[in-house]
């Protein structure tokens, strides 16, 4: 019988993402393949391996390993849902995207409009 330090005093191995996350506002609409049902919605969170869907529901519904298309601008890309919170749904794709593919997707970012701007428009 071996004896680990690390059981003996209890410590856990500490979790780790392999991708850069970044947080966003994009602009996009989330399919669930099995129902055919698309969603518009933001993307709140990106990395190479998965995001946070926003839909623009009042109400979401608790959903799990459920196939979905995610689609941003002209970049389509398929996965997984994983979990379901209060800011959205948590998605994991099934192949991760290229850096290229990335970096187009952040690019299609509207530009936070100033204050003083957003009241203008608003009027």
């Amino acid at each position: 019988m071996t004896l680990s330090l690390r059981r003996l005093f209890g410590t856990k191995p500490t979790f780790s993402r392999s991708a850069a996350r970044y947080a966003c506002k994009l602009e996009g609409s989330l399919m669930v393949i099995d129902r055919m049902a698309s969603f518009e919605g933001r993307v709140i969170d990106l990395s190479s391996g998965g995001a946070m869907f926003r839909p623009r529901l009042a109400y979401l519904m608790d959903r799990r390993d459920v196939p979905i298309c995610l689609t941003v601008g002209p970049v389509e890309v398929f996965g997984r849902i994983m979990s379901t919170s209060p800011q959205g749904f948590g998605l994991r794709f099934d192949e991760p995207i290229e850096e290229e593919e990335l970096s187009q997707m952040l690019a299609l970012e509207a530009p936070a409009m100033p204050k003083f701007a957003a009241r203008a428009a608003a009027r």
